[in-house]
């Protein structure tokens, strides 16, 4: 009886071990980080610059879904303007998977507001 007892409980633990695996596994990020930065990559080749000229930083936030425009936080520092981090968005849910530039920021408390890379 307390074999059988002990049988069932190590039965349930595994499953519920099992399923909350399942669980994180499905609700991973959307895309890699680094897919998402080559899309990053490819988009402002589009606009005409070259690899060499900028760095991308992609960090993915399961709870931010409403912070920077969803759960990529992507920020490109261009190497002529290293004082400023502009971001971009993934909008990974529509057909077109578009990157967009959301903003920019002074890291030196740069004054003026006349950012050379603005799309």
């Amino acid at each position: 009886m307390i074999l059988k007892r002990k049988a069932a409980l190590l039965i349930i633990i595994l499953a519920v071990s099992i399923l909350s695996t399942g669980c994180n596994l499905l609700t991973g990020p959307p895309e890699s980080e680094e897919s998402v930065k080559q899309k990053v990559v490819a988009h402002l080749v589009s606009k005409g610059y070259e690899e060499n000229e900028f760095d991308i930083d992609v960090k993915y936030h399961k709870s931010g879904e409403g912070k920077f425009g969803g759960p990529y936080a992507i920020n490109v520092v261009f190497n002529d303007e290293p004082d400023v981090i502009y971001n971009y968005k993934y909008n990974y849910k529509s057909d077109n998977k578009d990157i967009a530039q959301s903003g920019a920021a002074p890291t030196n408390g740069k004054d003026d507001k006349n950012f050379k890379h603005t799309e």
